[in-house]
């Protein structure tokens, strides 16, 4: 059973998700011709075409970047919906459902949603399909990028708010006239589909650029950069970098005070041109969410030059109230029960950095399984250091997934303490109930390495008296 549905959900909607996902899934395999004819956007552009654009009705703030831009999406989505705008938010993966995909006003979409844009969508990729190949079909990430694009126009949305999915440049989301582009950060994932180097990568992100079309840049890496700004450049488009036109700081006193409130927050100091500096707070923890609390924040005010309204309450009530699903989320606090998705080197020392100014003294535990298409000795080069003990396991649906055997060879050149205890299970509850076993009321669980991990181990604590192991209800802090 596909982690989308359950056992509660109608038939018609069973019935879509399994239309749906018998496609072409780029995201569950690791054979992924992303440079292939399989990723062209002129059978995107054909597709939308024959739904009536529905692109063309938006106005889309485009996200990409290697790391962060789920995270820069969510606060600026959940910003823009609390100035009174309607806000339409389309991010991928999802954890659990499919729903989940489609944010639209502070929630996602329903599961009747779900079929009828099925419903809209199945009659045109069935005459695609009629002149094309098998290998040249439309994908699963090609059809719910489209759904997202009609559900917003129905809808009537005043901005979209549209993640990239893979790279930027042959993404499926690249058939959009965006009024404003942010790039995140960029760092070294996906090499042997974007690039080894940064400038590729860069490259790549920098693709979804448009003529006169403003830039939001939060790379910090020179090669980088300097990629983002010749195309900018070459577009004609204004680029405001990260620590060049705005700065986003935490501040010093912030970690202790959100501390000893018990709660997940910080407080950031934000300043935008010569403007004066700004104090805003966010419920996450983390020195990498106060870069794309920023950038969000950078997006503001460039919407504000552009003629659009949102007060400074909506923009720190968008920010406090803005929560980001396995992304440093803490389930419990005692003991400590915390899922991230971090999946390259970038995003695991953002988690070790987190752990080490939180949880400085405690005795921390580690579950990891990650997709076979990444950098695993990269990530767990950053991770092993940080824990006493860590369980290898899988996630258990999918053909991305490698074994815990894998990952036991690659750490044979990672330098790590060799008397670490590393357990490995096939079986991701086996790892879960054995790390939770393992733990006293005062230590620290994680579990990291990619977002089907993630996902797996929330209904796990949800569908088992894992809770009741807390003196706390589980809760997105």
């Amino acid at each position: 059973m596909d982690a989308s549905r359950s056992e509660t959900d109608s038939p018609q909607y069973q019935q879509a998700l399994d239309w749906l996902f018998q496609r072409i899934n780029y995201e569950r395999t690791t054979d992924i011709p992303y440079r292939s004819r399989s990723f062209k956007l002129d059978r995107m552009q054909d597709f939308l075409q024959r739904l009536g654009n529905p692109q063309d009705q938006l106005k889309i703030v485009h996200v990409a970047g290697t790391k962060g831009k789920g995270s820069t999406s969510a606060f600026l989505a959940n910003i823009l919906w609390k100035a009174g705008h309607r806000v339409g938010r389309f991010t991928s993966p999802h954890l659990e459902r499919l729903e989940e995909r489609y944010w639209l006003d502070g929630d996602s979409c329903t599961a009747d949603d779900i079929v009828q844009l099925v419903d809209a969508v199945r009659p045109v990729v069935a005459q695609m399909d009629e002149d094309a190949s098998a290998e040249d079909r439309l994908t699963f990430f090609e059809i719910t990028t489209a759904m997202g694009f009609l559900l917003f126009a129905q809808r009537g949305v005043d901005f979209a708010v549209i993640e990239v999915g893979l790279g930027g440049r042959l993404d499926s989301t690249n058939v959009c006239q965006p009024l404003l582009c942010i790039i995140t950060s960029i760092s070294l994932d996906h090499t042997a589909l974007l690039g080894n180097t940064l400038a590729e990568i860069a490259g790549e992100k920098a693709g979804i650029i448009k003529p006169s079309v403003p830039v939001i840049s939060g790379v910090t890496a020179e090669e980088a950069q300097k990629v983002i700004a010749d195309v900018s450049a070459q577009n004609q488009s204004t680029l405001d970098q990260l620590g060049d036109q705005f700065t986003s700081s935490p501040l010093p006193d912030a970690w202790g005070a959100a501390d000893a409130a018990g709660i997940f927050q910080q407080d950031f100091a934000f300043q935008w041109h010569a403007h004066a500096v700004q104090r805003l707070t966010i419920r996450v923890k983390g020195d990498h969410q106060v870069a794309n609390a920023g950038l969000a924040v950078a997006a503001v005010e460039k919407l504000r030059e552009m003629g659009h309204t949102i007060s400074p309450e909506a923009l720190q009530a968008g920010l406090q109230t803005t929560q980001l699903p396995a992304r440093i989320e803490c389930l419990s606090e005692r003991p400590v029960v915390i899922v991230d998705a971090a999946h390259n080197d970038a995003s695991a020392a953002a988690l070790v950095s987190v752990l080490n100014k939180h949880f400085p003294d405690r005795r921390r535990h580690l579950v990891f399984a990650s997709s076979a298409d990444k950098d695993h000795a990269a990530v767990l080069s950053q991770l092993l250091g940080a824990f006493d003990q860590a369980w290898f396991t899988r996630y258990g649906f999918s053909s991305r997934a490698t074994s815990p055997q894998q990952l036991l060879k690659v750490i044979e050149s990672v330098e790590h303490d060799p008397a670490l205890p590393i357990h490995t299970t096939e079986e991701a509850k086996v790892a879960f109930h054995e790390a939770l076993a393992a733990m006293d009321k005062e230590d620290v669980l994680v579990v990291t390495g990619s977002f089907f991990i993630a996902a797996e181990f929330k209904r796990f604590w949800r569908e088992t008296d894992a809770n009741s192991q807390a003196e706390t209800s589980p809760a997105t802090r």
